[in-house]
């Protein structure tokens, strides 16, 4: 077996590990001494000189052997590519190699924060078509830009070499499966593998290109109502908290107990602020594009991202509506992928921006057109006999609600007449509200919910106040299960679920109740070849 030429990640994968155990001991150190200096009397203030030296020295010592640990990581880890495999080794205390199957990659990404576009390094991220990994990344690689690039260009082109078809990522510009053996390349002095010709970019016109106008109606569509009506009352508390202590500065005892709580208001503002307008700056530069049977998707201005997904990986395809989005009738898609969102930070992965729908078709027609038919597949809201099933499940509920009011107005026996008259409205006003509130949420479901199943795919719909169907072909199914309790058995009705390869957040999708008859649909396309 020919080994590969080794390389290490760049040696600033040392900073991007360290910064947050950086950050961490700045905040214990200024959270442990500042308070004490701030209430340190005259003769104290030597004492706590001794004592935040001691400490500093401390802090010290724990970074220095943070920082040797991971450069010594750094230094013993090697990668490099061998028959059709990347290998991580890693000649620590405690030697580990992993070795990684090129043909089972599900995506290979690129990835840049600001620290890295400011140093001109990128992250190479890989993900495998593994479940016991769905849910976080199974390869980072830091490189160089344009060594990173060429990682990539290498890796898809021995992806083509172990059957998958040519991709083309251009006009008279193709890989060719059978041009050579790429065991003696090297990507990382900026050559491209042997048998690929001319040097092939990726950043040749997109099939479709996001221009600012529909980066800020993406946004606009998205906006969460609920993070709204958060952001306005957290900047009405912390302009409160503002002006109660400019109009009486002994409400607190110290301007560091002002400014503490005035920025946990703050905090709160500027979390509801993030959330709202996250979409505006997250999907900057959109850009997509279908070549032969791969996907390119980049976008970005805080953090630049760019996804390559063999389409055959692709699990399910996602069409969503947030609530503003339904009133103005328009969609967004993104699509399931071991490895999309497999992050806490990547939780979506968008395909198509928020459109109309005759807009939504054309664009998935250019990039997923193994899934564009399904658009227009009849969705079957759930049968009205589910009212059977939920309602005395809902009067056991009201009466546990009912009992625990009247436990309360017990409690108040004793209370002033005027206290008590109060505490009575608190307790049934919120016991009305928490049993209208599920009512609420019960017609919403049953207004937004259903399946349906097609001849090649199952569509399913879920929501309440916004609405979310998942597309997925029979085949993709690892499994389904369907289940029925007393009630449902008597009012003909049945539910169940289906799981697919993905991460936690899409391995799971619940099929809403439904009539006898498309459960055997599903039975039989999960077992047609």
């Amino acid at each position: 077996m020919e080994t590969g030429k080794k390389f290490r990640n760049h040696i600033s994968i040392v900073a991007e590990e360290t910064w947050s155990g950086i950050l961490v001991l700045l905040v214990f150190g200024i959270t442990q001494v500042l308070p004490e200096l701030a209430e340190a009397s005259a003769e104290d203030v030597s004492f706590l000189a001794d004592r935040t030296l001691w400490i500093t020295l401390g802090l010290g010592a724990l970074l220095a052997v943070f920082l040797g640990n991971r450069f010594l990581v750094w230094a013993r880890t090697y990668i490099y590519i061998v028959d059709n495999t990347i290998v991580i080794e890693k000649n620590t205390v405690n030697k580990k190699k992993n070795t990684i199957g090129i043909r089972n990659i599900s995506n290979i990404n690129l990835e840049q924060n600001l620290f890295e576009m400011l140093i001109g390094t990128c992250k190479v991220k890989m993900d495998t078509n593994s479940l016991s990994t769905a849910d976080k990344t199974d390869v980072k690689i830091i490189l160089k830009k344009e060594d990173a690039e060429n990682f990539r260009r290498e890796i898809m082109a021995r992806m083509q070499m172990t059957g998958a078809p040519a991709v083309s990522f251009g006009e008279g510009s193709a890989v060719d499966p059978g041009a050579a053996d790429f065991a003696d390349s090297s990507f990382i002095d900026g050559s491209c593998a042997p048998g690929m010709g001319e040097r092939v970019t990726l950043e040749e016109d997109y099939d479709i290109r996001a221009d600012f106008g529909d980066i800020i109606r993406h946004g606009l569509y998205s906006v969460n109502i609920f993070s709204v009506l958060l952001l306005l009352g957290g900047a009405a508390a912390t302009a409160g908290a503002v002006v109660q202590v400019m109009q009486n500065p002994g409400l607190v005892k110290s301007l560091l107990g002002a400014a503490a709580g005035i920025l946990v208001a703050a905090s709160i503002v500027f979390s509801a602020l993030w959330d709202t307008v996250k979409d505006f700056v997250k999907y900057y530069d959109f850009r997509a594009k279908r070549r032969g049977d791969r996907l390119f998707i980049r976008y970005g201005l805080l953090k630049k991202i760019e996804y390559t997904v063999p389409v055959d990986k692709i699990q399910a395809l996602k069409i969503n509506q947030s609530l503003v989005a339904r009133l103005g009738h328009r969609y967004m898609a993104e699509i399931v992928n071991v490895g999309m969102g497999d992050e806490s930070q990547e939780k979506n992965s968008f395909l198509v921006l928020y459109c109309t729908k005759e807009e939504m078709r054309r664009r998935l027609e250019l990039l997923l057109p193994e899934l564009a038919f399904s658009l227009d597949q009849e969705v079957k809201r759930q049968p009205i006999s589910v009212w059977g099933v939920w309602m005395p499940l809902f009067f056991v509920y009201a009466l546990a609600v009912g009992f625990s009011a009247l436990v309360g107005t017990a409690l108040t026996d004793g209370m002033e007449s005027g206290d008590k008259i109060l505490a009575l409205a608190g307790i049934w006003g919120g016991a009305a509200l928490l049993i209208l509130f599920v009512l609420a949420g019960m017609g919403l479901s049953y207004k937004t919910a259903g399946a349906g199943a097609g001849e090649k795919t199952l569509t399913l719909c879920r929501g309440y106040f916004g609405r979310h169907y998942t597309i997925v072909k029979y085949s993709k199914i690892q499994y389904a299960r369907f289940s029925e309790n007393f009630l449902a058995r008597k009012c003909g009705i049945r539910k169940g679920a289906i799981h697919l390869l993905a991460s936690a957040g899409n391995a799971s999708h619940d099929i809403p109740w439904f009539q006898e008859g498309l459960e055997e649909k599903v039975k039989a396309g999960m077992l047609a070849k």
